[in-house]
């Protein structure tokens, strides 16, 4: 009997070595929210950009090669200085800082840059901060004239290097930093009951919001913000990271010329936004075809 248990363990232990071999392989991405685990592993069906753009990507690498983390961005960025394995964050901006530490697929998501937004019930922003397209001139001068009011902010979040220049300028008595999983989420709700005066968002991500809940609120662009900004894979700098990357690049390059990567944009936007946002991904797609 022993010698018949032996046999099977000699004829497991291959099978557990390989398993545990094909795991270590994998390429980790870790996710800050618990929707985007659910769509990326078809339990539900996406209800944003980033959830819908991301979802092409991954279907497309399959999960033979990646697995999903559910954590918060800070633990990400401790797991990410592993020197062997591949770890990933998604929906990141890159900037020069960034840069310097990881490496950035081609831009999985195209999103309109940020907007201020307030209640449509508070007074309207006064002219002393907007310019002559009303636009605010800056986070600076809103500040200096609004000093009593707050904005949430997401705890190493980058907004873009434009309005990441401008929040560092910003007094931190009018910040309220929020840090943990799921930031957007909560940012948004505090802003939502007014716990906080402002709201650095999305065009896509408060429209989505107001489907659901029927808010009112008025948006300002900032003098000066980028049209759109990208949103990339993010890895730490390994030989499989830079494997990855070649990889995701190389089913990004598929994914941009497709019909589903466009509708993965416009089904989460206000028709208002269609003809820029699909001019933006032409241009970009063109683009690319010039450097082949």
């Amino acid at each position: 009997m022993r010698l018949a248990k032996r046999w099977a363990w000699a004829c497991m232990l291959p099978f557990f070595m390989w398993t545990n071999e094909c795991l270590a392989n994998k390429a980790r991405i870790y996710l800050d929210e618990e929707d985007e685990l659910k769509v990326f592993t078809s339990l539900t069906a996406p209800s944003n950009i980033a959830g819908a753009t991301n979802k092409l990507l991954f279907d497309a690498l399959g999960n033979d090669s990646i697995e999903f983390v559910l954590s918060s961005y800070n633990r990400a960025l401790r797991e990410m200085q592993s020197k062997t394995r591949a770890i990933c964050t998604i929906n990141r901006i890159k900037t020069a800082e960034r840069e310097a530490s990881f490496l950035f697929s081609l831009p999985v998501n195209f999103y309109l840059s940020r907007r201020l937004y307030q209640h449509e019930s508070a007074r309207k922003l006064t002219n002393a901060v907007l310019n002559s397209k009303g636009e605010i001139r800056s986070l600076q001068t809103l500040f200096k004239v609004y000093s009593s009011k707050l904005i949430a902010l997401s705890d190493n979040m980058s907004y873009g290097p434009f309005l990441d220049d401008q929040l560092k300028q910003v007094d931190s008595s009018n910040k309220v930093i929020r840090s943990g999983s799921e930031q957007y989420e909560t940012i948004y709700r505090m802003f939502r009951l007014q716990r906080v005066d402002y709201l650095l968002g999305y065009p896509a991500e408060v429209f989505r919001h107001v489907k659901n809940d029927g808010a009112r609120y008025r948006s300002y662009k900032i003098a000066g913000t980028p049209t759109i900004i990208l949103g990339h894979v993010m890895c730490n700098k390994t030989p499989s990271s830079q494997a990855l990357i070649k990889t995701i690049n190389k089913a990004m390059r598929k994914i941009y010329k497709t019909e589903p990567f466009v509708a993965a944009h416009l089904n989460f936007l206000p028709p208002s936004e269609y003809t820029v946002t699909q001019s933006i991904i032409e241009k970009y797609r063109y683009k690319l075809d010039e450097k082949k």
